[in-house]
């Protein structure tokens, strides 16, 4: 008896166009509008995320802007590898703002956070940040 081979899933399937939920520790939720939307995500080093508190029904968007001297301090310790247009930079920033949630319970101020320093996390990813746009195992 030959097997039968799997179905394959669409790529319209829901489970794929749901769009990526960052809890962190103390119940924030952080997700990406541009996946909710179904546009590319933004390569300008300014990031809008969509952020719900768990002490409060409604979410508020949250600015992150990655300074330009932290994208070169990047570009240049990865050797050109990773610039500003790459996915690191969405990941990076989302890591800040999941911190910051964590850390003060609290949106930032004024619904804007800005990343202009690196953390070892940071330069610990971006050593390891393949050019498919992904962390390497």
């Amino acid at each position: 008896m030959a097997a039968q081979p799997e179905t394959p899933q669409s790529d319209k399937s829901p489970a794929r166009t749901r769009p990526i939920e960052l809890l962190t520790e103390n119940g924030f939720i952080i997700l990406r509008p541009w996946e909710i939307d179904g546009v590319p995500p933004p390569v300008t080093g300014k990031y809008s995320f969509l952020v719900r508190s768990p002490h409060e029904e409604r979410e508020r968007q949250i600015l992150v802007e990655v300074a330009d001297r932290v994208v070169t301090q990047i570009e240049r310790y990865s050797r050109g590898r990773i610039v500003l247009c790459s996915s690191f930079w969405v990941c990076c920033a989302e890591r800040h703002l999941a911190t910051y949630v964590w850390e003060n319970d609290d949106y930032p101020p004024d619904g804007k956070l800005n990343v202009d320093q690196l953390t070892p996390e940071d330069l610990d990813q971006a050593t390891r940040w393949g050019t498919t746009g992904s962390l390497l195992t």
